[in-house]
């Protein structure tokens, strides 16, 4: 028998080792192997993918708005210069101070996150430096030197920065002094407005003509000084006037003047025009009337507009009207603003206490509008309104459109027989030519209260039923149609002046505490000025905001102090300002930028509740608090007739109905109590819920899944 020849020349062979690898060798260079492709895998992807971002955070906060991106696009074509971003941030500082300041460390991450994408997005044109001045350092000099505001937290003098410094080659500077928290929201609009405002520092003419001090009692520092030795106090610039005055070039026209001029001013803002004299009245409606965009704040009750004091007549304090009104023109607008209507909504209603120790309830004439909650309410198809969160209306009144009738005759000064849509001044009439959209509404169940001057007692409200939430809500019924807060018109708008207008060359001095409502005729020396309106060939297309409320811009509403004493927004109410502003000078990189979505993330499901449970039981307070009336009523009326001179069986008698009356009456605020307590106890138990569903049926959930594979297995 004859064997196959064997083939390895290793197989015989004592003592060496098989040719190849052994099974361990081989894992070792498959995971070498697999490793390097990993890497070079990275590197290409990186190569090729760089500069692609997927923000997956609810309103894309780590992305930047179209209006960063067309500045950042007008850097690259225009072929700005570098602009150089210097933040500061004590990081190491701050590592030895409690967690309150600890806090501020995700905001610089996300701020750095932010600046990324500037530098980014720039190619080249913005340089991001991120600086941590450590205490007693050049960079801490720097950091002082670029006007950053540190915060002292030791006895040694150190000082905590976090802050922003913009700067150009030429060497112009700008400064966030100090980066907090709470204004996080805002934080792309603030860098966009540096880097603009450094690069193209022209700034628009906006001109304030208002009845009230919105620049302050004293401008003069002479004048401050002269109150002061008085011992008075001058009333402070309006925070919504100094937040104009860091955007545009802001100048303050009188509220007695007679001709508005394009050359002085490219948009007027018109605040509470109150008692305006003719002449100013015409002045506007020239302006608009040539084409001059103009933003218009009314009234039926102003906060900032203060009754003047009387000691010996205090009573006089509550018959004045803090009311303001352009009749004649919104009438030619085809709009009114009827005259001691407040707009009322239980929907948008905020829920707080309307006394000092008072428990929370809804105050039907502070609306909180939000946008989130209530689709509709918002025109957001128009640039002013995209982004907002929440916008505020206190004791506002309403806006209305004129049918045609009423617009010719109110603005013609009698209705004349024309062609559909003409006016008897030649101008298309409210239904062609004239554009009227509202821009932000009540939702359908508003309606208004009227509420008149003075101390109430009978049927109707007062004034001083303003701060009393049950009254104001027994009076209110709901209605079926939104009620407009504010409205965008547009077009060749008519003149309310067809005929011109007359007025004295002076004015005669009006006594001290002579009631607005009466009008004191001019000095007899005084000549009579006549000016026609503009001719048609001068005439233009205007665009015209008009809100129905001052309070809207007012500090108490649109602004708040936090514990440091920083102003900050309390609500979106100054970007619907700056964005109507932007939008009728032609603006829109900036508008857009502050049109982000917010990063608040409210919890609506008790707010839901909460408003359910009352609206259901709105009707048996109301009939509660309406039998407690007249049991006090009937009550003191029985103890009048409780005197010395009753025979005691009937003053027996008497206080037996007396105390049967208190009885009554605690047993109508034992019931008020309890509707309040099934409130919050349909809360608690929401609340319940909710907890248990975060903290109890996950891990039963996680516990049975754990279960039923064990026993699978």
């Amino acid at each position: 028998m004859t064997s196959e020849p064997n083939l390895n020349p290793d197989a015989g062979t004592p003592g060496r080792e098989p040719r190849g690898l052994t099974v361990a060798q081989s894992r070792l260079l498959t995971l070498a192997l697999i490793g390097l492709v990993t890497v070079l895998s990275i590197h290409v992807a990186n190569e090729w993918l760089e500069g692609w971002r997927v923000d997956l955070s609810g309103g894309d906060l780590y992305s930047l708005t179209d209006g960063t991106h067309a500045i950042l696009d007008r850097m690259q074509e225009e072929g700005v210069n570098p602009l150089d971003v210097r933040l500061y941030f004590s990081e190491t500082a701050g590592k030895t101070l409690p967690k309150f300041v600890k806090d501020f460390i995700g905001y610089e991450r996300y701020l750095r996150s932010l600046l990324g994408e500037y530098e980014r997005a720039a190619a080249g044109k913005i340089r991001v430096e991120t600086i941590d001045p450590l205490p007693d350092s050049d960079d801490a000099d720097r950091a002082a030197e670029d006007g950053l505001d540190g915060k002292l937290i030791n006895q040694n003098g150190d000082l905590f920065y976090f802050g922003l410094a913009f700067e150009t080659q030429t060497g112009s500077r700008e400064t966030i002094e100090f980066l907090w928290p709470q204004e996080q929201e805002n934080i792309e609009y603030e860098i966009s407005k540096k880097i603009h405002g450094l690069l193209w520092p022209a700034r628009q003419r906006v001109g304030v003509l208002s009845s009230l001090e919105v620049f302050g009692g004293a401008q003069d520092p002479f004048m401050a000084q002269m109150l002061a030795a008085q011992g008075r106090t001058p009333s402070q610039k309006w925070i919504i006037v100094q937040v104009l005055e860091d955007l545009y070039d802001v100048s303050q026209i009188a509220p007695d003047v007679d001709e508005i001029s394009s050359d002085e001013v490219d948009l007027l803002v018109v605040v509470h025009p109150k008692d305006l004299p003719d002449k100013t009245v015409f002045a506007i409606d020239q302006w608009v009337a040539a084409g001059g965009n103009t933003l218009i704040f009314l009234d039926p009750y102003a906060l900032g507009d203060t009754p003047p004091q009387n000691p010996q007549q205090p009573w006089m304090a509550l018959q004045y009207q803090p009311a303001s009104n352009l009749e004649s023109l919104l009438a030619a607008w085809g709009l009114e603003l009827p005259a001691n209507r407040f707009a009322a909504d239980f929907e948008l209603a905020a829920r707080r206490p309307m006394s000092q120790f008072g428990a929370a309830e809804s105050v039907i004439i502070d609306l909180q509008v939000d946008s989130t909650l209530h689709e509709g309410l918002l025109d957001e198809e128009n640039p002013m309104l995209r982004g907002l969160s929440n916008t505020r209306f206190f004791l506002s009144g309403v806006l209305r459109e004129l049918g045609d009738a009423g617009l010719e005759a109110d603005a013609g000064g009698e209705a004349a027989e024309e062609e559909p849509g003409e006016s008897d001044t030649g101008e298309a009439g409210s239904a062609e030519g004239i554009e009227l959209r509202p821009l932000i509404s009540t939702t359908p169940a508003g309606n208004t209260l009227e509420v008149l001057p003075g101390f109430g007692g009978g049927d109707g409200l007062a004034y001083t039923d303003l701060n009393v939430g049950a009254a104001l809500r027994d009076a209110f019924a709901p209605g079926e149609e939104p009620l407009a807060l504010a409205y965008f018109v547009r077009g060749r708008l008519p003149t309310a002046f067809p005929d011109g207008v007359d007025y004295p060359d002076k004015e005669a001095e009006r006594p001290p505490n002579l009631p607005p409502e009466i009008e004191v005729p001019p000095p007899d020396d005084a000549q009579i000025i006549h000016r026609d309106p503009l001719p048609e060939e001068e005439r233009g297309e205007a665009a015209v905001v008009v809100f129905a409320d001052v309070d809207f811009i007012h500090d108490q509403i649109a602004f708040l102090q936090n514990p440091f004493g920083i102003i900050q927004a309390a609500n979106d109410n100054h970007k619907v300002v700056l964005n109507s502003i932007d939008y009728l000078l032609g603006s829109q990189d900036l508008m857009s930028v502050r049109a982000k979505s917010g990063i608040s993330r409210p919890f609506l499901r008790f707010d839901e509740i909460e408003a359910q449970a009352e609206l259901d039981t709105l009707d048996r307070e109301r009939q509660i608090r309406e039998e407690m009336e007249s049991f006090e009523e009937e009550l003191r009326e029985k103890q009048g007739e409780i005197t010395q001179r009753n025979a005691a069986l009937f003053e027996r008698k008497l206080q037996e109905e007396v105390d049967e009356l208190n009885e009554r009456i605690l047993d109508g605020n034992r019931e008020l109590r309890d509707i309040r307590k099934g409130r919050r106890e349909a809360l608690e138990r929401e609340e319940s819920m909710v907890r248990f569903a975060v903290i109890g049926w996950m891990p039963i959930v996680v516990l049975l899944i754990g279960l039923y594979r064990a026993r699978r297995r």
